[in-house]
C-alpha cells in the first residue's frame, strides 16, 4: 500500500536520523509552502490499461488498496455484491495477469493490505460482527481474529500495526493487542504507517479537524494545529519525511512533516481530494486523487523533490477513488481505479511503464 523505501534503516544510521526530534520536541505548527514547491505545468505521462479480471467491467464491486512485493508478486483487496450480500474480493498479480483469489469464509469486505516482501504481507477483512487479519509468509495465508473492525494495516519487519476507530494494535507473535487508544468520542482514527522505531497515525476530528500523532516507544503525542479537512492516509519515508493526504472538501489536502512542522506545499490540483501516496525515495513521490464532482475523473501527482506535476491516465472514467502502489525493482507504477458504472462501481486498472 505505501511502498516505504526497502533501504530505510540504512538511510536512517547514514542521516543520523535518531537525532531528529522526537514527539515530545515537535512543533505543532504548518508552515507555508516553500519556494521550491511552486506548481509547476501538467505533463502526460505513459500510462498502460492493464485487463483485470473478468468481472471486473461489472457493477457491484469495489478495489480499496494494493500493494506491491515487485514485478511478480501484487496483491488488491476491495468487494463484491451489494448491501447485505458484500462479500471479499483478493486478488494476485502473478507477473502477467491478476487472478481472484478464493478466501474460507468471504463474508464481508477487505479494506486493506501492505507488504514488505514477498513472504511478509498482511491484509484486513470481514465486518463490524466478526473481524480478521491474514497474514501471507510465502505460502499461505494465516487468518487471525480481530477484537473489532479495523481500517488500515502498516508492516515493516516483525511489527505490524493496525487501526480501528479508536486505537492502535499492534501484533505480538501470537496476537493482537492495543498499543494505544487515540480515538473515540467525536474523532475516528483512518490510517497508520510504521518503521525505523517510529509509528504515524492519522485520524478525523468531527465536525472537519484532521489529527495526526506521533508514536515512538510506545508513546503517542498528537502534532497539533493542522488546516480544517480530513487526512485518509500517511506515509513515513523517515522520521523527518512524512507525508498526508486527504481533502477539505472543495480541494485537495497536502501535508509534509520535515521534522520540524508540518508544511503545506502548493500543487497544479485546485480541485477534489487525495487518496493515497506511494514513493520510490524522498524526491521521487507520487500522489493519487479524483474529482468528485462532473465531469469528475483521477489524476496524478509526481514530486521530484523540486517541482511538481500532473498526469491523467487515459479512459479512467468518472472516479470515485485511485490507489497508486510504486512496484518495487522496477520504476513502474499500479494504478488501480474505482468508476462510476450506474448507482454503484467497476474497477479499471492502469500501469505506468
Amino acid at each position: 500500500m505505501r511502498s516505504r523505501v526497502t533501504a530505510l534503516a540504512a538511510c536512517l544510521i547514514t542521516l543520523g536520523c535518531a537525532a531528529q526530534p522526537s514527539p515530545t520536541t515537535s512543533t505543532p505548527t504548518v508552515s507555508s509552502p516553500s519556494p521550491s514547491s511552486t506548481p509547476a505545468a501538467a505533463v502526460s505521462g505513459t500510462w498502460v490499461r492493464i485487463p483485470g479480471l473478468p468481472t471486473d467491467e461489472a457493477w457491484e464491486r469495489g478495489l480499496d488498496d494494493v500493494s506491491a512485493a515487485g514485478p511478480d508478486l501484487a496483491w488488491a483487496v476491495g468487494y463484491t455484491g451489494w448491501e447485505d450480500s458484500v462479500a471479499t474480493s483478493l486478488r494476485t498479480w502473478d507477473g502477467s495477469r491478476w487472478q481472484a483469489v478464493p478466501l474460507e469464509d468471504n463474508t464481508g469486505s477487505l479494506a486493506s493490505v501492505d507488504s514488505d516482501g514477498p513472504r511478509n504481507a498482511w491484509m484486513l477483512g470481514g465486518g463490524f460482527d466478526a473481524s480478521f487479519a491474514q497474514h501471507w509468509n510465502g505460502s499461505a495465508w494465516q487468518r487471525h481474529p480481530l477484537p473489532t473492525y479495523a481500517r488500515d494495516v502498516a508492516v515493516h519487519g516483525d511489527r505490524v500495526a493496525v487501526v480501528t476507530d479508536i486505537a492502535v494494535l499492534t501484533w505480538n507473535g501470537t496476537a493482537f493487542v492495543t498499543e494505544a487508544e487515540l480515538g473515540g468520542g467525536q474523532t475516528r482514527l483512518e490510517s497508520v504507517d510504521t518503521g525505523a522505531g517510529h509509528t504515524w497515525v492519522v485520524g478525523r476530528r468531527d465536525p472537519d479537524q484532521p489529527v495526526v500523532w506521533h508514536g515512538h516507544d510506545g508513546r503517542y503525542e498528537e502534532t497539533g494545529a493542522l488546516p480544517k479537512g480530513f487526512l485518509k492516509r500517511i506515509l513515513q519515508l523517515a522520521p523527518d519525511d512524512v507525508w498526508a493526504v486527504g481533502g477539505t472538501g472543495e480541494k485537495p489536502l497536502l501535508l509534509h512533516w520535515d521534522g520540524r512542522s508540518w508544511q503545506q506545499p502548493a500543487i497544479p490540483q485546485k480541485s477534489g481530494e487525495l487518496d493515497s501516496v506511494t514513493a520510490f525515495g524522498p524526491d521521487d513521490v507520487w500522489f493519487a486523487g479524483h474529482d468528485p464532482d462532473p465531469p469528475g475523473g483521477v489524476w496524478v501527482l509526481h514530486w521530484d523533490g523540486r517541482t511538481w506535476t500532473r498526469e491523467e491516465p487515459p479512459e479512467a472514467g468518472i472516479g470515485h477513488h485511485g490507489e497508486i502502489e510504486r512496484i518495487p525493482g522496477t520504476s513502474q507504477l499500479w494504478l488501480m481505479v474505482d468508476v462510476a458504472n450506474g448507482d454503484s462501481e467497476s474497477i479499471v486498472t492502469f500501469r505506468r511503464d
